[in-house]
């Protein structure tokens, strides 16, 4: 995305898309995402996995256009009610996505709503909804880049902010404090309790491999009889071979180039997923972890969590009830940790049990849907639930 890109005909085409046939009643939705999920120019993160399982859940209930930017232009039907268009990038600096068709993509909308707060993609949306009185809500997943936001209020330009926890409320910036909290979500369809209540002793790690997850601290921590396995792609390879290096006599496994049938099976099959979220300085995760997916998808298979005791994760994490917090940049308490599930079996039971009520209780998609629309205001009959959308196949991780 480092360089202009011929025409690809997106931006003269995409405004003559009519909504699907049948649904003059059902709002339509933009969400707007600066990158997109999966292969083709995508990232395979929890920012964009966030943005594309919302938009696919909420394509049941009203219409959907979600909208992002990569190397090449897309238009495709995802799903009855749900539109994918990735928008070919035109802009020469890296990580300002940008496309003249932007505008043309939000025609329509009843609701556009962001993810990523200091990205030009939002603010161009939000300064779009705002003179065109559509609301524009955003949903801040982390990171950014250059926009006219770090100098100017587009908190004005916004109905509200949606975070995705109680810690991402806290750092909601701008005179508009307005927010309702929305979290994240779990596809209870596909991660599915695990088929007997017993483990085979394994530790799980599910996330990119980069040094603000805190691997390390939890291969350090680790017993050395304990299988780890470290699931995810690599977005940095020195990073990577330090792991590798204090793995050395160790049970530990990375694994990547998996899909999510091969991550549940991991999932249903784990003692605990460990979550070691480390700390600055300061004492702050900062906006590194904003929610984290990983932990509701192990524990919607009945996989108890180790976390860190930081951020959002105690907003999920209940000690004792569906896995154990510990104390952050400690490896020797995460030791701990594993060791006190593993030789407790009725603990183990007890909390798998407990993780599994937490993630079909609190953190389903469906869930984090009627958040959304309650914000949007578009709670009534007219988005009354539709019959399941077909299962398409997912990117690897």
């Amino acid at each position: 995305m480092n360089a202009p890109r011929p025409s690809s005909g997106l931006s003269t085409t995409v405004e003559e898309s009519p909504r699907r046939a049948g649904s003059a009643t059902r709002p339509l939705v933009c969400h707007l995402s600066p990158t997109h999920f999966g292969g083709g120019g995508g990232v395979i993160g929890g920012g964009e996995r966030f943005a594309e399982e919302l938009a696919r859940f909420m394509a049941r209930r009203v219409e959907v256009r979600l909208i992002s930017f990569g190397p090449d232009a897309l238009r495709e039907r995802i799903a009855p009610g749900f539109e994918r268009i990735i928008l070919a990038d035109r802009s020469p600096f890296s990580h300002v996505p940008f496309s003249t068709a932007l505008f043309r993509t939000l025609r329509g909308a009843d609701v556009i709503h962001c993810h990523q707060y200091y990205v030009l993609t939002t603010f161009l949306a939000a300064l779009y909804g705002k003179l065109r009185g559509i609301p524009v809500f955003v949903s801040d997943l982390g990171g950014g880049s250059w926009t006219p936001a770090f100098h100017i209020d587009q908190s004005r330009l916004i109905a509200a902010h949606l975070p995705i926890s109680r810690y991402a409320a806290g750092m909601v910036e701008g005179a508009n404090r307005r927010s309702s909290i929305i979290y994240g979500g779990v596809d209870v369809e596909r991660f599915l309790p695990r088929p007997e209540a017993r483990h085979d002793g394994s530790v799980v790690f599910l996330g990119r491999i980069m040094e603000h997850k805190g691997i390390h601290l939890l291969i350090e921590g680790v017993p050395n009889d304990v299988e780890l396995q470290v699931v995810g792609t690599v977005s940095n390879a020195d990073y990577l071979a330090r792991l590798r290096r204090l793995a050395e006599g160790k049970r530990v496994r990375f694994l990547r180039g998996l899909d999510d049938a091969a991550v549940i099976d991991l999932l249903q099959k784990a003692m605990v997923l460990v979550h070691p979220t480390p700390v600055d300085e300061d004492g702050s995760p900062g906006v590194n972890e904003l929610f984290g997916l990983a932990l509701v998808e192990a524990m919607a298979c009945g996989c108890p969590v180790v976390a860190s005791a930081v951020g959002p994760l105690p907003e999920i994490v209940d000690s004792g009830v569906n896995g154990l917090l510990v104390p952050p940049n400690d490896p020797e308490a995460i030791g701990r940790a594993i060791e006190t599930v593993r030789s407790d079996p009725a603990l183990w039971r007890r909390l798998s049990e407990g993780a599994l009520e937490t993630a079909t209780g609190r953190f389903t998609w469906q869930q984090v849907v009627d958040r959304c629309l309650t914000a949007y205001g578009l709670d009534g009959p007219v988005a009354s639930p539709a019959a399941p959308s077909p299962r398409s196949g997912r990117p690897e991780r």
